[in-house]
């Protein structure tokens, strides 16, 4: 097993490079769940300890999983260099996911036309209708969705901070006229569990009529599939739905551009967004395959 003193600061420095404090636990779990369980630092252990994840986790969680291990052994390669330790893989050798070895289920446009008018109808509390609202704009994520709090909301420049898990780029998204009174009504100092909103989620299938899905594997990650492949279907940009969907950040000549782009600006009153970025929401939103149910009963 790892010695437990190189464990713990191999856990200080990871942590120390996690900047946003919202996902931070996260990427914590699946550190510390490494270290605790593998027998080593060295390519046979880690194999050991993602077979072992194979046996009960989905694929796309062994590939983050396995991400999480490279970056523990990026940010602390100076302190494992001195015991002769680096990264044993080459590229390339990451695990790979073979198309019948991952589900990757999308809830069908009908049905999600079906839980829209749910929640329009008033047949959805109000956090069932500003989630659901939320998810099927956004396309968040369920971590994403239980990360939101109070200060993610600017209602005076009708913008919303999303803070993203794996890997992916936290940005402002304009939120449409649509979906804003659901934004609006929700509390967002009340907190949920991961649990409660996969609960959540069936509750709003079953009101809307869609009855009990028996899928385990079912959750709100099904809406953003939907999300994406309605994007793609209506003709939008796959780049400009990549910045849409919040995937990793942009790299190459695009990188400097975007992080220099200003993300606040400081007045009298207040620190507002700067929403330069999320202007390109607006184009996005005119091809949604979604908004239009809302819309129809604004």
């Amino acid at each position: 097993m790892i010695d437990k003193t190189l464990k713990k600061r191999l856990l200080k420095k990871y942590r120390e490079n996690l900047d946003n404090p919202k996902t931070r636990n996260h990427y914590l779990k699946y550190a510390q769940g490494f270290l605790d369980e593998a027998e080593g630092l060295d390519h046979t252990s880690i194999d050991k300890y993602i077979a072992d994840l194979k046996k009960r986790n989905k694929p796309g969680t062994i590939n983050f999983a396995f991400r999480v291990i490279r970056r523990l052994f990026k940010v602390n390669e100076n302190e494992l260099e001195k015991d002769g330790i680096t990264w044993p893989y080459r590229p390339g050798e990451a695990p790979t996911i073979g198309e019948r070895d991952e589900y990757r289920p999308q809830l069908s446009h009908h049905i999600i036309e079906m839980m829209i008018a749910a929640a329009t109808s008033g047949k959805l509390f109000a956090d069932e209708q500003c989630f659901l609202a939320l998810s099927t704009t956004f396309a968040l994520r369920r971590g994403e969705l239980v990360n939101l709090g109070s200060k993610d909301i600017y209602l005076r420049s009708n913008s919303i901070y999303i803070a993203t898990l794996k890997f992916g780029r936290a940005r402002y998204h304009l939120i449409p006229s649509e979906i804003r009174p659901y934004v609006e009504a929700h509390d967002f100092e009340q907190r949920y569990a991961e649990a409660t909103l996969s609960q959540m989620l069936k509750r709003i299938l079953r009101k809307s009529g869609a009855g009990t899905i028996k899928d385990d594997a079912l959750g709100w990650h099904a809406i953003r599939r939907a999300v994406f492949t309605g994007l793609i279907n209506n003709g939008v940009n796959p780049m400009a739905a990549r910045i849409f969907m919040r995937w990793k950040s942009a790299s190459g000549d695009m990188a400097m551009p975007a992080r220099y782009y200003g993300n606040a600006v400081v007045g009298l009153d207040e620190i507002e967004p700067v929403l330069e970025e999320a202007k390109g929401d607006e184009e996005i939103f005119q091809k949604h395959p979604f908004l239009p149910f809302w819309r129809e009963s604004s």
